[in-house]
């Protein structure tokens, strides 16, 4: 019961923005059978099949949804995509599997809710208010916040409809923008200064941090750190180990102990970013799942198997007490963000000449011309990836630069 042959059933919710069938397969073997679940993508089911068995529970009720998941006989469960949180939740809950409990996922999919949460774990953060449909005046909209503050979907992602507004009009306009694709509630957030020494030598002035946790044990296994941010606050690549001192990165780890513990997550992976301030490492927000596009970058720099980190504490593994995980090389991620006036990719050149560059594992078109494009939809709207490691730190600067270089991106 709970197995496939010698290895454990791990049932995965799966959704088109989940990871990457291939990565999770490779992470999978020798670890777990994994047992699909999708709701409401049926056209899934054909490409999840080589992963193993595909349960269907599209229109299903919970009950219902349980009891097909049941069948499967998984002695653990997962997701990799923030929608799909809530309702892993309440399987899980059901099957009396390890995962969120499905306040603690309501609250990760809610940042109001999520930052009510940490000022209860006493961690400082930026004021902050969230809007329902009803606002829309400016006075109503900022209450007693002051100019500049950041405005972003309560329940968004990947920067989606997240951008800086400095006065009154910017604000309507945020919020408008973001009403007309579909968000409704809201988050307004005073925006925290950034930190000088964090952005030394022409890096942003936030990381995240991966970490595991499960059997009564966090461990933290990577910071990220993250080149310069494209307006509004698209990410234009990460890359680890970090460029930041130690005692940097001990502030940022015990925040983010902190964060995670305050808000309840016990099990899984978890993705958490953090801002750097002249005060101190601040909370920007907490994902209860591993980090996107993160996975390969850490594997580039010789650092441990993230994905597969998360499958075997969602199976009920305890991680090791060892830290971060020790890389060799810095892993990289270059992602070339579109310009905020452009509409629709055109052209794309020089993406061969930057395959041929020393320490490239990886260059990936996302958007090949004829695409459409609109920096609203946030970071996942790069043009182009570039996944590779280098020795140091000079030559990131060195590859970031023959990158800018050598690919040219016209638009309309």
């Amino acid at each position: 019961m709970g197995t496939r042959g010698d290895l454990p059933v791990l049932a995965v919710v799966q959704s088109v923005e989940s990871i990457n069938v291939f990565d999770l397969a490779q992470a999978a073997a020798g670890c777990c059978q994994i047992v699909s679940i999708i709701d409401g993508t049926p056209s899934m089911a054909r490409l999840l099949g080589h992963l193993g068995p595909v349960i269907d529970i599209t229109g299903l009720g919970d009950a219902e949804a349980v009891d097909k998941v049941r069948d499967a006989a998984p002695v653990g469960i997962a997701t990799f995509v923030d929608p799909d949180l809530p309702r892993t939740a309440v399987l899980a809950e059901a099957l009396g599997l390890p995962f969120h409990s499905p306040e603690v996922a309501a609250t990760l999919v809610n940042k109001n809710r999520q930052r009510e949460a940490l000022r209860g774990a006493g961690l400082p953060g930026p004021r902050f208010r969230e809007l329902g449909s009803g606002d829309t005046a400016v006075d109503s909209l900022l209450g007693d916040l002051a100019f500049p503050v950041v405005v972003k979907p309560s329940a968004g992602a990947a920067s989606r409809e997240t951008t800086l507004a400095a006065d009154g009009q910017h604000l309507l306009d945020a919020v408008a923008s973001a009403r007309a694709a579909g968000f409704e509630a809201m988050v307004v957030e005073e925006y925290l200064a950034d930190s000088e020494a964090a952005m030394a030598p022409d890096f942003a002035s936030f990381v995240s941090v991966e970490s595991v946790i499960g059997g009564g044990r966090l461990r933290h296994l990577a910071v990220m750190s993250k080149l310069p941010l494209a307006p509004p606050f698209r990410e234009s690549g990460h890359f680890t180990p970090s460029h930041l001192p130690d005692a940097t990165i001990d502030e940022i780890l015990d925040v983010v102990t902190t964060a995670i513990h305050g808000i309840g997550i016990v099990v899984g992976g978890v993705h958490t970013e953090v801002k750097l301030t002249p005060s101190g490492p601040r909370i920007i927000e907490v994902n209860g799942r591993t980090g996107g596009a993160v996975h390969d970058v850490l594997a580039e720099a010789g650092g441990c198997a993230l994905i597969e980190a998360a499958l075997r504490v969602a199976l009920g593994e305890t991680p090791s007490d060892e830290g971060l995980s020790p890389c060799d090389r810095v892993g990289f991620r270059i992602n070339v963000q579109p310009p905020m006036s452009a509409r629709q990719v055109d052209s794309i050149e020089g993406v061969e000449r930057v395959r041929e560059l020393s320490g490239i594992k990886s260059v990936t078109v996302l958007h090949p011309p004829g695409d459409a494009v609109d920096w609203r939809l946030g970071t996942d709207q790069q043009i182009l990836a570039v996944v590779g490691a280098v020795d140091n730190l000079a030559d990131l600067q060195t590859i970031r630069r023959q990158v800018g270089e050598l690919v040219s991106v016209s638009y309309r």
